[in-house]
């Protein structure tokens, strides 16, 4: 039980240090702790590491946004409805780059993959049994390890593709060019 408050006080300290501005770059395990008022250790104790823990504090803070969103409406095709969740996610993901280019390494190398299992059930009602499970998670893999890849380079990418994805017009844009590409009407 103690375990778990340590827990949620390094969670509830992270995330109150990044939403008040502290670059994540200063933010150390050392600083941390030392705000939460715990021993250097919890750090590693309660979480596979610093970098596991600032990612789960930028989801949390991020999974805010997301309640306003419902995604499971039978409001438009699967791919609309696909579509409209990519860039509502994406506009989010820009609001919070800051944050979400820090969690991007442990998200992309070291967490389970999960985030494309969000979006499968849109491409499987999409493809209406045209492809196999395999094919479709490969697509739902595709298109997540993509975008979070363009979110944590935009910079690079904007000068490889000539596409800012910080410009919401052009984001929508390359959202629409994927979705083309990966998902043709069947």
């Amino acid at each position: 039980m103690e375990n778990q408050y340590t827990r949620n006080k390094l969670i509830e300290v992270t995330q109150k240090m990044l939403l008040n501005g502290v670059n994540v770059k200063q933010l150390t395990a050392r600083r941390i702790s030392s705000e939460a008022g715990t021993n250097l250790a919890m750090i590693n104790y309660c979480f596979k590491s610093k970098d596991e823990l600032i990612k789960i504090a930028v989801d949390n803070i991020i999974s805010r946004e997301f309640k306003e969103y419902y995604h499971n409406d039978d409001n438009g095709s699967a791919k609309i409805r696909l579509r409209n969740l990519l860039i509502y996610t994406s506009r989010i993901t820009v609001k919070y780059k800051e944050l979400t280019k820090a969690s991007m390494p442990y998200l992309l190398l070291q967490e389970e993959i999960k985030i494309p299992l969000r979006i499968l059930s849109l491409i499987k009602k999409h493809f209406n049994s045209t492809k196999t499970d395999k094919e479709c998670r490969v697509i739902a893999f595709d298109i997540v390890c993509l975008l979070q890849l363009v979110f944590y380079r935009d910079e690079e990418f904007n000068r490889y593709a000539g596409i800012d994805i910080n410009d919401e017009k052009q984001l929508t844009e390359f959202i629409d060019m994927q979705l083309d590409l990966l998902l043709p009407e069947v």
